[in-house]
């Protein structure tokens, strides 16, 4: 029995050292060792697209360097947007300067957006649009600061949002995607501004961007 069992156990020695210095077992192994987590990350659910909660309303108003900016500059692109003034800028309050930061790597695709009330009574004494854009660190390339009266824009896009009226989009974040409609609609905190990128992200490799 002894002699049977070593025998056996010989035998299968053989094999496996014969399986094993096979370059075919290795090229299968790595193989298997590499298709095994992206068969785990093709099946893996993706969060399903935001919805589309309105179209975004025309406009025309004046960037930072004196340019005019309208509804069709932010075409191509996924934009996240806010309405503010130009004292809250002055005073360092937008959101948008820590979010250039997360953008930063995303090439051409993310565009960040300042709809300013540079109105007499929003104005006050702060700084023109192209102070406030230098304070803020708004590179025209990534954060345009787009200034006038953007009290009609507000209106007009609480309607298409049919938000009650009234209402404000002040210290609100909207997220817009490459075809100009508002998809995310969230305040500015950590969680709202994590969905606010997931969303991003979602929809930059949605539209090919």
């Amino acid at each position: 029995m002894k002699s049977l069992s070593s025998s056996s156990s010989s035998v299968l020695q053989r094999v496996a050292a014969r399986v094993t210095g096979s370059r075919l077992f290795w090229v299968l192994f790595v193989a298997a060792a590499f298709a095994l987590p992206l068969v785990r990350s093709v099946r893996r659910a993706l969060p399903p697209a935001p919805p589309v909660l309105g179209s975004f309303p025309a406009f025309a108003l004046v960037d930072q360097v004196g340019n005019p900016v309208h509804e069709t500059d932010l075409r191509g692109h996924l934009i996240v947007a806010e309405f503010t003034t130009a004292a809250a800028l002055a005073e360092g309050g937008s959101p948008l300067a820590k979010l250039q930061r997360r953008v930063r790597n995303t090439g051409e695709a993310v565009h960040l957006v300042s709809f300013v009330d540079t109105t007499p009574g929003a104005r006050a004494a702060v700084p023109t649009l192209a102070a406030l854009a230098k304070g803020a660190g708004a590179g025209a390339w990534r954060w345009t600061l787009a200034g006038g009266d953007v009290r009609p824009l507000e209106a007009a896009t609480l309607k298409a949002l049919r938000a009650p009226d009234g209402g404000t989009l002040a210290g609100r974040l909207l997220l817009l995607d490459a075809r100009g409609r508002v998809r995310r609609l969230g305040a500015p905190s950590p969680d709202e501004i994590d969905l606010m990128m997931r969303d991003t992200g979602l929809l930059v490799n949605m539209e090919g961007l």
